[in-house]
């Protein structure tokens, strides 16, 4: 994965974490608002294929240990 998609793929969880702090008429629900922008932006390379997983980082689960 290149800088600039490493750079993009910070920028959108940080735009995630800044909509979630100005949330004030309804809870952040992460299937609803935060999973759309990792599936869009992050699981191609940090999914469930193993074969085109980056960094041995895997987002699609919530714990997870580098391949050894």
């Amino acid at each position: 994965m290149s800088s600039s998609a490493h750079l993009l793929c910070a920028i959108s969880l940080a735009f995630a974490c800044l909509l979630a702090d100005s949330a004030t008429t309804q809870d952040i629900d992460f299937n609803r608002d935060v999973r759309p922008i990792l599936s869009d932006k992050c699981f191609q390379c940090h999914g469930p294929d193993a074969e085109v997983r980056k960094a041995d980082l895997r987002l699609d689960v919530r714990r997870s240990s580098p391949a050894t």
